[in-house]
């Protein structure tokens, strides 16, 4: 894979423009991941104050360069082949002669800004154990967005989010990122007041992990309980995929900061039902249904009965389902009128969406 194509990846966490708030950096690494932070930092910054040394030049060097590495505030290494071990190598030339930390940009950095922990400390070795542990495994578009911000409205269900993404997946697949090491540090971060850790990961993602580096297996180990929501109506989820891609406009929240709706329904008006759009939600209603049976497979290979939690169920009566599932993960709840239950994420339901559904029930329903 390309390196344009990792670091844009990457660029949803805002890795870079974060680093881009830090003066006096001393990176060191390969030539082409290096070129690609440097071009970055000086389109966006008048003067970079930053150091880019090429790690395919004697490293032993570096030891002469010591007493002016002091100016830097960290030296970050940069690797996308082999990022352990070149840290080793530059920590073994270089950590009794500096005081400065030696990071590793991905291993310390990336995972430091996930936990939103200090960006340039080395990652805390000790890792703390929630007491209550869980993952929704879900399909694109089934309202899990809706279920977390409920969730964690809650104030005793964590924090749960997509943590295990693109970003991570990239990294897994091309620069061996250890994805259950982030999973771990997220677990001692990420928790409620009472210790509970939530995350979510939607199924391309999770079969992603699964053809990566380190044993899968490890996540469901980590993991306490399992949820998986599903969404009865399938070709509405379908639909919703269609248009959320077309539009670029996955949620629409209350608090206006994101998209307007006026703005969003614009780019409805411009969508045109026509064959080929037809032919597109028949792929995302299949792939949904063929995601949805091997999320059970992969549950059912791990011996994992999880809590089945329906979309429709939560539109129907949210606070019944919030605290059937705080039940299930044995959560001790307060008095309910002390349990704030609620979400600034607003339904999406528009015209169009039922046109598309009328027209593929007529047109495309008896071959699907």
């Amino acid at each position: 894979m390309e390196i344009a194509a990792i670091f844009q990846a990457i660029e949803e966490t805002k890795l870079l423009e974060r680093l881009l708030s830090q003066d006096k950096l001393f990176f060191v690494g390969e030539a082409e991941p290096l070129n690609y932070i440097k071009d970055f930092c000086g389109s966006l910054k008048a003067n970079d104050s930053n150091y880019y040394y090429d790690s395919a030049a004697q490293l032993s060097e570096l030891k002469n360069m010591a007493p002016e590495l002091e100016q830097y505030q960290a030296i970050i290494v940069v690797s996308l082949a082999d990022e352990i071990n070149l840290s080793l190598t530059i920590k073994t030339e270089l950590e009794s002669l500096v005081k400065i930390p030696i990071l590793r940009l991905f291993t310390d950095i990336f995972i430091n800004l996930l936990c939103q922990q200090p960006l340039l400390q080395p990652l805390n070795p000790e890792i703390q154990t929630p007491s209550t542990s869980y993952a929704i495994l879900t399909t694109p578009r089934s309202g899990s967005t809706y279920l977390c911000e409920l969730l964690y409205s809650t104030k005793i269900a964590g924090h749960p989010k997509e943590h295990l993404r693109l970003a991570a997946q990239e990294l897994a697949r091309y620069c061996n990122f250890n994805y259950v090491t982030l999973l771990q540090h997220l677990m001692s971060y990420q928790t409620s007041s009472n210790g509970v850790f939530g995350t979510k990961i939607i199924s391309h993602f999770l079969f992603e992990f699964k053809q990566t580096k380190p044993d899968f297996q490890q996540v469901f180990k980590s993991i306490d309980k399992f949820i998986l929501l599903v969404r009865r109506d399938k070709l509405a989820q379908a639909v919703s995929l269609e248009l959320a891609q077309k539009t670029a406009v996955w949620h629409l929240h209350h608090s206006q900061k994101r998209v307007k709706d006026s703005d969003y329904q614009s780019k409805l008006d411009s969508i045109e039902i026509d064959h080929a759009l037809l032919n597109e939600v028949e792929k995302k209603y299949n792939f949904i249904i063929k995601q949805e049976g091997r999320l059970k497979q992969l549950l059912a290979n791990n011996q994992i009965d999880p809590l089945v939690v329906v979309y429709e169920d939560i539109l129907e009566n949210a606070e019944q389902q919030i605290k059937n599932i705080l039940d299930f993960l044995a959560i001790a709840r307060p008095e309910a009128e002390q349990m704030q239950i609620k979400s600034g994420i607003k339904r999406m339901p528009s015209r169009i969406s039922q046109e598309i559904m009328q027209q593929y029930q007529l047109k495309k329903a008896p071959s699907a």
